[in-house]
C-alpha cells in the first residue's frame, strides 16, 4: 500500500536445523545431532555421558536429550530432586521448555513427578530399558497392522528398493550408517503417521527422543543395522502382499530384538552409575 511502511526484523538462530518431515501434519526442529563420525568411533560409554556446553542454543528435542544424556551418565542420580529453577539456569532457558521436557521424560518413565515435591530421577536400569522397548513393540506393532491399508505401494516398494541398495552397499562407512537411521526412521515414520488411530500415534512419539538416544548409543555395533535393514525388508514385504498381521508380527519381532541390542549397549552405562549409587547409599 502506498505510503506504508513495513518493517521485517530478522532473527538470526545459531546452529539451528531443520531436519525431516515426518508427515505432511509434523515437523520437527532440533538442533544437529553428533556427527555419524563421532557417535561410531566412540562407541559407549564413550558416546554418551558428556553434556554439551549450556551456552549453546537449546530447543525442546535437545534439551530433552541432554537431560537423557545426565541420567545415562550418572549426573543425576535415582532419587535425586531435579529443580525447575536450577535445571533453567543451568541450560539458560526459561522454565516452561524445563517443564515440558521433565514431563515428556515422566512420560517414559525416567523422572517421577511427585506432587508439592517436584521432579525425581527414577531408578532407570536394562530392565527399564527392556520394558520401554516391550511397549514400543506392542504400539507399533498394532499401529503397522492399522497403517498397512494406508500406505501406497509406491511409497513401499521406493523404501524396499532403497533399503536393498544400503544393504548392498560395498562398505559401511559413517555416511552409510547415517542413511541407514534415516530410512529407519523414515519407516517407523511413515507407519506412525498413516495409522488412523491417532492417539496410539502419540503414544509412539512419546518414545521418539529416548529411542533417537538409543540408536546414536548402538550405531552399528555387532552389525545391528544390517540386522534392522533385514528386518524392516520383512516388514515391508509383508504390507507389500497386503498382510498386515504379518507386517505387525515382523514389527513387534524387529523391535524386541531392537530392545536387546539395545540393553547390551547401554548396559556398560547403566552398571557403573549403578554401582556408584550403591556405594553412595552404603557409605550414607
Amino acid at each position: 500500500m502506498k505510503g506504508t511502511r513495513f518493517v521485517c526484523k530478522v532473527i538470526f538462530v545459531y546452529n539451528l536445523n531443520l531436519p525431516a518431515i515426518l508427515s505432511k501434519e509434523t515437523q520437527v526442529f532440533t538442533n544437529s545431532p553428533p556427527s555419524p563420525e563421532a557417535l561410531i568411533s566412540h562407541p559407549a560409554p564413550n558416546a554418551i555421558g558428556k553434556l554439551p556446553p549450556a551456552s549453546e542454543p537449546i530447543f525442546k528435542p535437545d534439551l530433552v536429550r541432554r537431560m537423557l544424556l545426565s541420567i545415562f551418565g550418572g549426573t543425576w542420580k535415582a532419587g535425586e530432586r531435579l529443580r525447575e529453577e536450577k535445571l533453567a539456569a543451568f541450560f539458560q532457558v526459561s522454565r516452561t521448555p524445563i517443564r515440558e521436557a521433565l514431563q515428556e521424560l515422566a512420560a517414559v518413565g525416567l523422572v517421577e513427578l511427585r506432587p508439592n515435591c517436584g521432579a525425581l530421577v527414577a531408578s532407570f536400569g536394562p530392565r527399564e530399558v527392556e520394558e520401554i522397548y516391550e511397549v514400543r513393540a506392542l504400539l507399533e506393532a498394532e499401529a503397522t497392522r492399522l497403517a498397512g491399508e494406508h500406505i501406497s505401494k509406491e511409497e513401499l516398494q521406493s523404501l524396499q528398493e532403497e533399503l536393498t541398495d544400503l544393504l548392498a552397499a560395498p562398505s559401511r562407512s559413517a555416511a552409510w550408517s547415517q542413511r541407514t537411521w534415516e530410512a529407519d526412521r523414515h519407516l517407523h515414520g511413515l507407519i506412525a503417521a498413516r495409522c488412523p488411530n491417532h492417539r496410539l500415534t502419540r503414544e509412539i512419539a512419546r518414545y521418539e527422543t529416548f529411542v533417537q538416544m538409543v540408536r546414536e548409543t548402538v550405531g552399528n555395533r555387532n552389525h545391528f543395522q544390517d540386522v534392522a535393514l533385514k528386518e524392516h525388508k520383512a516388514v515391508i514385504a509383508a504390507l507389500l502382499r497386503g498382510d498386515s498381521p504379518k507386517a505387525a508380527e515382523a514389527m513387534r519381532a524387529h523391535i524386541l530384538n531392537a530392545g536387546q541390542i539395545a540393553v547390551e549397549a547401554i548396559r556398560p552405562i547403566l552398571a557403573p552409575r549403578k554401582a556408584r549409587t550403591a556405594s553412595a547409599e552404603s557409605a550414607a
